[in-house]
């Protein structure tokens, strides 16, 4: 019985709040949703440019080690391409292209890896809509 009473006097107490109460209490909730979900949006962009960084810094110990190592292979090309007949300087030349040819695709698949689309809180952004409709939906 004394729970039936309980359940009447909470109804009852909350029915007779005043509206600024119910607009304070809404407000309220709204800032800490958006503190929450700022928070979030900060560690999800962390997080992505803690990827971008390891990501560029493996590029970088890459490159590093591939450098000496793509110069002796076009060192060899030229050198194949003289042994087969062709001018000294010609080879050379066919190499350099070859190399500034690789050099090229290999930056456009780097900058593509590092656009700045992939630091975007995607997660972040889907929440607070999804937050905003059911705002809209209580409302």
């Amino acid at each position: 019985m004394a729970s039936t009473y309980d359940n009447r006097t909470t109804a009852s107490t909350a029915e007779r709040r005043p509206v600024s109460e119910l607009i304070s209490d809404a407000l309220g909730q709204a800032s800490r949703l958006l503190r929450n979900e700022l928070a979030l949006a900060k560690a999800e962009v962390s997080s992505n440019a803690r990827q971008a960084l390891r990501g560029g810094a493996m590029l970088g110990a890459a490159a590093v080690v591939a450098m000496p190592s793509l110069f002796v292979l076009l060192m060899a090309l030229a050198a194949f391409l003289t042994e087969m007949g062709l001018a000294a300087s010609l080879s050379y030349l066919i190499t350099a292209v070859v190399g500034f040819v690789l050099a090229a695709i290999l930056a456009k698949v780097g900058m593509n890896r590092l656009r700045a689309d992939r630091l975007i809180p995607n997660r972040t952004i889907n929440q607070l809509h999804r937050d905003a409709a059911t705002m809209k939906a209580h409302i």
